[in-house]
């Protein structure tokens, strides 16, 4: 039996209620997706105080262009959702895999908003025809768009935001979204898993390097999120009969009976940019509801 998914308060973003993150800027990549966790980011930033760059490539890839994305009709929304709160916003277009685009969407919001401290690292996936697949039989360039999304982007993002940091002497947090797939091997996710256990092996060496520097870098590793990435459209109609016997099944492995909300990572993401977690770093930390212990 399914467990009823939690409905998030109206002060969700701080549960104590004050401006934990004011005089931050944040900048959250794959920020546009309407039900997404990086949208849920950005929005938890800003309700807690901070000033918000949001970045997608709010466009298909010219890859693969069957896989979803978000518009930019999503990425402004998100931008007139945090200024309704009251916070500045910038919205900034980048394929996280590309240096140059990557460099000056930074460059773009740090210009904007002032010198980011807090980068959530939330662009990234797999899907029909981005890596979704048998291994033996998954096309190079699938296999290798994989890695570049959510591996390579992860560290451009983190480098460039991260640079600028030690150069103003400010120290700052990153979170990367790994996932549980970084911790174990799912069939038909290969390049994903490989993706995303380099993500958390990327964190802790990050860690260690940019620790003398008062820079914390962290990871949070979803289990099976309720996203459009897997429900109802997305990974879960093709395999084993659609989406609801694939959510059916999965649900059944995890104790808590439920697939997360994109909310429920991002409250996770938002403690480790927070003063809350300042003395960690260097972790992967899971929000599976209990499906992967590891």
């Amino acid at each position: 039996m399914s467990t009823p998914t939690p409905t998030p308060s109206p002060s969700a973003g701080d549960p104590a209620g004050g401006q934990r993150f004011a005089g931050v800027v944040a900048l959250v990549t794959g920020a546009a997706r309407p039900r997404g966790i990086g949208r849920a980011t950005a929005l938890r930033l800003a309700e807690g105080g901070a000033d918000v760059a949001c970045l997608d490539i709010a466009r298909p890839y010219d890859d693969a262009p069957a896989h979803a994305t978000a518009s930019t009709d999503d990425l402004d929304s998100v931008v007139a959702a945090i200024e309704a709160l009251g916070r500045r916003a910038v919205a900034v277009r980048a394929d996280v895999s590309d240096a140059e685009q990557v460099e000056a969407a930074v460059a773009a919001a740090s210009e904007a908003l002032g010198t980011i401290t807090a980068v959530a690292n939330v662009a990234g996936g797999s899907g029909v025809g981005f890596g979704l697949g048998p291994l033996l039989s998954l096309p190079e360039r699938e296999f290798r768009r994989v890695l570049d999304v959510n591996l390579v982007g992860t560290w451009l993002v983190s480098r460039a935001c991260a640079q600028r940091m030690v150069d103003a002497g400010v120290p700052g947090r990153i979170c990367n979204v790994s996932s549980q797939a970084g911790k174990r091997a799912f069939p038909m996710l290969g390049a994903y898993c490989a993706a995303k256990a380099a993500v958390i092996m990327l964190t802790q060496s990050m860690a260690t390097e940019l620790g003398s520097a008062g820079i914390s870098v962290n990871a949070v590793c979803p289990g099976t999120v309720d996203t459009d990435l897997v429900n109802p459209n997305g990974m879960f109609e093709t395999m084993l009969g659609g989406a609801e016997n694939m959510r059916a099944w999965i649900e059944r492995e995890i104790p808590l009976g439920r697939l997360q909300t994109a909310d429920e990572i991002a409250a996770a993401i938002c403690w480790l940019l927070s003063d809350d977690a300042r003395g960690v770093t260097g972790e992967a930390v899971n929000v599976s509801a209990g499906q992967t212990m590891v």
